[in-house]
């Protein structure tokens, strides 16, 4: 999937417009935002839940969100769905839950239940030797895919999921909801 999730802090007044198709606001602009890759969240629920992978039917809403989930995704019962199954909401308490929720959460210590944490090095395509610290796994990144090596690297994946929990406690303290779409 080489699409991303925007994630756009709103007022919690604005939802009830989303879910009725009727808003004519340009999202893109909004701030608070945070955009990642939805490889990114499959890497983090991957993750968080020891091997799982997030599928296209836990995308479209169809399977039942935890609370992770819903901090990827959004909450399943929040959402506009006639054109589009991939736009999501999260009310403002929810965005509290979700916030104190990820606060708990420390990413460096779910690298160790997927794979050994080992030196990995290599070239770049310049041909200059690199090396960071990662995980090697094997993933089935789709049900229908075979499985394949995949390297974490544990320093760009924490990063990321520490931009992901900031603006989720950027929102709390704001005392906003959350629009997600999926571009």
């Amino acid at each position: 999937m080489g699409m991303d999730l925007c994630y756009y802090g709103i007022k919690e007044e604005e939802i009830p417009k989303i879910l009725d198709g009727n808003f004519d606001e340009d999202f893109s602009e909004l701030e608070p935002s945070y955009t990642t890759r939805v490889f990114s969240a499959k890497d983090f629920y991957y993750l968080y839940t020891g091997g799982k992978e997030l599928e296209e039917v836990d995308f479209q809403g169809k399977n039942e969100r935890d609370i992770f989930t819903e901090a990827l995704l959004g909450e399943v019962t929040v959402s506009f769905a006639p054109e589009d199954i991939y736009s999501y909401c999260n009310c403002k308490e929810k965005v509290k839950e979700i916030s104190n929720f990820l606060n708990k959460i420390d990413i460096k210590d779910y690298f160790g239940k997927i794979g050994t944490i080992e030196e990995i090095s290599d070239k770049n395509f310049k041909g200059e030797n690199f090396s960071y610290l990662g995980v090697k796994t094997t993933r089935r990144f789709y049900s229908s895919m075979e499985e394949e090596e995949y390297i974490f690297d544990i320093e760009a994946t924490t990063n990321e999921f520490n931009e992901l929990k900031e603006f989720y406690n950027k929102l709390a303290n704001e005392d906003l909801a959350l629009y997600i779409y999926i571009f």
